[in-house]
């Protein structure tokens, strides 16, 4: 299931998603390029791309299990089946984790459900019927699916009925032990299980020193990833239910992934703890994989936004560019935007502000209904035509800035 269809799902069914919605796909690309280059080690990434591709098509086991023998890789049957439902199993409690932390206000607690029959293991049938609420830590360690082809699931439930049913005690939690063959599962957890499973490979004692260097050197990526992902999350502000509805329209209408449309969306709000985050990335990124790490994801959103709603006009006109047009601009300065900052007409603002030669060059953000004005793109170099008492006259320049602007920041001389 893609990211609009998802938001049709929840739109259906009035489930309001969590603000981590908007940012799970980030998550998501960083431990595919850490998979990525695991499986590069191994076979397994083409039969982990051929599964999800057959999944995403609609394809059945069949149709999957042909495609891995026409890439000459011999695996049994029993693993096959086994990659196969996995991957079944995990998008789908991607999705159900979705719709129930969405709808947790008024269903706050779960109840874990296991399948009884002889096939059931012992350790899941102790969990059978333990309610506890949706927030509690028990769920980090037990949310199915809990081992391959568990075919457990959990059910949602209100504070009245799980009061009517009994809410599972402390004193009665049940530790699940862990089979090595298994694994502990959460949809919101993937960064910590994928580092654990690189330590695993670390621990093998038969490991050669190639394959060490190379897991640790992968190792080392996937942490800088993850904490970028985390200053990336931390730096935007939390969302209403009207700014949910916007990046809904954008995420549907745009066909985006929703943390590109998040992203976007914050600095065509002005926002300014990502504004400031940029600014310091901007100052680092040269030498520290971090803070570039964080810039491609800010690049990367401006561009993916800017290929669905770019403007098309030449000119642009407005009056407002927060932190820009207090500056005592000359005519022939070249000013370079280096981070995607927001112009448009707003009241009580100074001089009228026209911009020549942009079209393609900024998104046009009356194109997602609750925007207005233009998002100007990084790496934007405008030349001062015309000062006067009243205006300023810009024009869209190949020729080198000798002043740099940065978002809600200053002018700095180069």
């Amino acid at each position: 299931m893609d990211y609009s269809s998802s938001l049709e799902y929840a739109r259906n069914r009035k489930v309001v998603l969590p603000d981590e919605f908007y940012t799970m796909d980030l998550h998501a690309r960083s431990n595919a390029a850490t998979i990525s280059r695991l499986a590069s080690l191994e076979q397994i990434k083409t039969v982990l791309n051929l599964a999800t591709k057959s999944i995403e098509s609609g394809g059945t086991f069949n149709d999957f299990k042909k495609q891995v023998e026409e890439q000459g890789i011999e695996l049994s049957d029993h693993h096959l089946a086994n990659v196969y439902r996995t991957n079944i199993q995990n998008a789908y409690a991607y999705g159900r984790w979705l719709e129930q932390q969405g709808n947790k206000e008024s269903r706050p607690y779960l109840r874990y459900s296991a399948i009884i029959d002889s096939r059931t293991r012992p350790t899941h049938l102790a969990l059978n019927d333990i309610i506890r609420h949706i927030d509690d830590e028990f769920w980090n360690k037990h949310y199915p699916p809990n081992g391959f082809q568990c075919r457990c699931t959990v059910e949602s439930l209100t504070e009245k009925m799980a009061d009517r049913i009994g809410i599972t005690p402390d004193d009665q939690l049940v530790d699940l032990p862990q089979n090595k063959y298994d694994w502990d599962y959460h949809p919101f957890k993937q960064n910590t299980y994928l580092n654990e499973v690189i330590d695993q490979k670390l621990d093998d004692p038969f490991i050669n020193h190639t394959e060490a260097q190379e897991l640790l050197k992968i190792r080392e990526d996937a942490v800088i990833e993850q904490s970028a992902n985390k200053s990336v999350i931390d730096a935007l502000k939390p969302l209403d239910a009207s700014n949910k509805k916007i990046l809904d329209e954008a995420i549907s209408k745009l066909d985006v992934n929703p943390s590109d449309a998040r992203i976007t969306f914050e600095f065509a709000q002005n926002d300014e703890s990502l504004s400031e985050l940029a600014k310091e990335v901007l100052i680092r990124k040269t030498h520290d994989k971090k803070s570039n790490s964080i810039w491609n994801k800010i690049s990367k959103a401006f561009d993916s936004i800017l290929s669905k709603a770019k403007s098309l006009k030449n000119k642009l006109t407005g009056n407002s560019i927060k932190g820009f047009d207090s500056f005592n601009l000359q005519k022939g300065n070249v000013i370079g935007i280096q981070t995607p900052t927001l112009f448009k007409t707003a009241e009580s603002a100074g001089k009228t502000i026209t911009i020549l030669d942009m079209k393609g060059h900024a998104i046009d953000l009356s194109k997602i209904q609750g925007l207005d004005g233009a998002l100007l793109a990084p790496d934007l170099n405008l030349q001062v035509v015309d000062v006067t008492s009243e205006s300023i006259i810009l024009k869209r320049t190949e020729e080198k800035a000798t002043r740099l602007f940065i978002a809600r920041n200053t002018i700095y001389s180069v």
